[in-house]
């Protein structure tokens, strides 16, 4: 993170300029402080000095687009507002105020913009830095060979940085480029390299920041189901439309890609290394069908990406959330043609026969599965004092969790051969032989009786 963001986050003293949606803005600033908030989000608060104007009604006060900030360590734009408010005190000990909440920031922010009648704080590329998923992407930026002298010991080691080919698809107006980045800290005696994989994308045309960062937390959330925990953002580069030669560093900073949960609860199938792989979905254009699926199925996504960004969830929550998810999707393949395949019961049945044999071979006997998963969801949702077995119920929401991340991957191109790969080979054994043993003898209580 560079200083000026650094400074943003830990708190610092600024003159701050709120920004209409149509880039207009009071020539006279608001004097202030910002700093990150225990949400991990940026709170503005700045003086009311104008004790003329209507700001004693500061709710009324329409809120700002953007919010640029000049102060001692340079200067930045503060975008995504979400919140604003104020005090208003007239006389008496306090002083009136208003206040900001910022989920975006850009750094060095081009203030001569504020010389204009108008200011742009469009985006035209966002790339963001993803530490620890060279396996996931199959690109590699950093080489390093040994030297040794006669007797075998290290001699010297040469490290070679290089940027990886790009590969690139297409997101209807925007691009998506998935390549490598790199920088080095050449220090006296503390020399440091760092080279995430960089996801990035770029616009024809600048846009809202909010339309670049959607594409980029959607591939963000397949990253979480491919590592199967949440893995943040810790650095980024962006490139404003208000910069006619932009600094070859200017950073960003979002809460949404770079501030996980308080607390998070990884599956029991994770091993370290990823479910698939970047390859296994035939490249970016499987990431641009991932992409693309979420307008199409929101309700899907909501049950696979939710909890690795919401932290620790019941495993009542977990199941219910996995059937509704499995519910919405045969109901929204049916309202596209009423196929065939989606007219099966229950509805779990039909998406694990849709899946097929990868799946089926996990759980053993699919139809037994099936019956046992939708009888424990309905038992939950229609019987209160239905109290299953929480091994069971895990076990089942898992399961019934992963089978929807297949039907999605599925449709994202993957084949035949990454999916079988998946369930053989990358899912915890220890769960296979979990649901298996679960299908052949569920324990007392865990079906509920037809009453339910």
């Amino acid at each position: 993170m560079d200083k000026e963001l650094q400074a943003l986050m830990s708190g610092t003293v600024g003159f701050f300029w709120p920004i209409s949606a149509t880039g207009h803005f009071n020539e006279d600033p608001e004097r202030g402080f910002v700093s990150k908030a225990n949400l991990g989000r940026l709170e503005v608060r700045t003086l009311n000095e104008n004790p003329d104007s209507d700001a004693f009604s500061s709710s009324s006060r329409v809120r700002p687009h953007a919010i640029v900030s000049l102060f001692p360590e340079g200067s930045a734009v503060i975008l995504n507002i979400s919140n604003h408010g104020g005090t208003s005190n007239i006389g008496g000990r306090r002083a009136s105020a208003y206040s900001y909440t910022g989920r975006t920031a850009i750094s060095g922010f081009p203030v001569e913009q504020l010389l204009a009648a108008r200011v742009d704080v469009r985006v035209k590329e966002l790339h963001a830095h993803f530490p620890g998923i060279s396996q996931w992407a199959g690109l590699k930026v950093t080489e390093m060979e040994h030297e040794r002298k006669p007797d075998g010991r290290v001699s010297a080691a040469v490290v070679r940085l290089k940027s990886p080919e790009e590969v690139r698809a297409v997101l209807g107006p925007l691009s998506l480029v998935i390549g490598g980045h790199w920088e080095v800290d050449n220090g006296d005696d503390r020399a440091s390299i760092y080279s995430p994989v960089s996801i990035g994308v770029k616009a024809k045309r600048a846009r809202n920041v909010a339309e670049l960062l959607e594409m980029l937390v959607r591939v963000q959330d397949l990253v979480n189901v491919a590592y199967d925990t949440y893995m943040p953002v810790d650095g980024g580069i962006a490139v404003m439309s208000a910069e006619a030669a932009p600094d070859p560093n200017p950073r960003f900073w979002s809460d949404r890609l770079m501030e996980g949960p308080g607390h998070h609860v990884a599956r029991s199938g994770r091993r370290g290394l990823p479910l698939f792989t970047l390859a296994d979905m035939n490249g970016a254009s499987g990431v641009s069908r991932w992409v693309r699926l979420y307008d199409e199925f929101p309700s899907v996504f909501d049950a696979v990406v939710t909890p690795y960004r919401v932290g620790s969830m019941s495993w009542s929550g977990y199941m219910r959330e996995t059937a509704v998810g499995i519910d919405r999707l045969i109901a929204a393949s049916k309202a596209k043609g009423r196929p065939a395949w989606a007219s099966v019961r229950p509805q779990s049945y039909a998406l694990a026969r849709r899946v097929g044999a990868p799946f089926a071979d996990f759980v053993g006997d699919v139809k037994e599965w099936a019956d046992l998963f939708w009888a424990v969801y309905n038992g939950g949702k229609h019987h209160a004092n239905y109290d299953p077995d929480l091994r069971g119920l895990s076990t089942l929401a898992i399961s019934g969790n992963l089978l929807l991340t297949a039907y999605l991957l599925q449709r994202c191109g993957m084949p035949r051969v990454a999916l079988d790969r998946i369930f053989r080979d990358r899912v915890n054994f220890q769960l296979r032989a979990q649901v298996r043993e679960l299908v052949k003898n569920p324990p007392e209580g865990l079906r509920p009786t037809s009453s339910y």
